[in-house]
């Protein structure tokens, strides 16, 4: 299927690799993303781009803001010898933060551990079933926890972080954004692997 684009393939895990992805130095995360972007209707491909650069950009900032902290918590400390007050709890925040914005980032890309055996021996055909249920049971629990995040919400948005004194909300809302972008990037996969016809995938 071309759509326009270069030939896409998927590999056993999924979405897979344009036609000439197998450069040794092609990224497979990128790869995966070409592919993806080659199967997608032109607006939505628009909204997904932009979904995945805002979201890449925010990840990127939180961590370089986690970082400076902790290299000022461990100068400050072992250097000057105090200890910056607000730190360590800042911290705390941007790291939940980071991981579950990131996760949604790294299931786009193919980049969480997976075990390929088993769909690596099977038939396209029945690749794809596993790989779509695999998908759908993903997609459930995301939202379920994001369910659970935004229940949750009411109750911790009342409590304070006694490190930063600002309401734990700001903390926890990262969970149910993040676990809405992990439904929206499992569904997203869904509709890919139901659109690539099984013979176009490899074994």
């Amino acid at each position: 299927m071309t759509n326009g684009h270069d030939p896409v393939e998927l590999g056993s895990a999924g979405i897979g690799e344009p036609a000439d992805a197998h450069d040794p130095a092609a990224d497979p995360g990128d790869a995966r993303i070409a592919a993806l972007l080659a199967l997608l209707p032109a607006p939505w491909r628009a909204a997904f781009s932009f979904v995945r650069r805002a979201t890449e950009y925010f990840v990127v900032t939180i961590g370089m803001t986690f970082a400076l902290m902790i290299t000022l918590q461990v100068i400050s400390r072992y250097v000057f010898s105090f200890s910056i007050s607000f730190a360590e709890a800042a911290s705390r925040m941007l790291l939940v933060w980071f991981f579950v914005m990131g996760a949604g980032l790294a299931l786009r890309r193919g980049a969480h551990v997976g075990f390929e055996l088993l769909v690596a021996a099977v038939s396209p055909r029945k690749r794809r079933a596993i790989v779509v249920v695999g998908l759908l049971l993903t997609a459930i629990f995301c939202a379920e926890m994001l369910w659970s995040a935004v229940f949750g919400m009411g109750p911790l948005s009342r409590q304070t972080e006694p490190g930063l004194d600002i309401s734990l909300g700001y903390v926890v809302v990262g969970i149910p954004v993040g676990f809405a972008l992990l439904l929206y990037h499992a569904l997203l996969l869904v509709y890919v692997e139901l659109r690539v016809h099984p013979a176009e995938t490899p074994r």
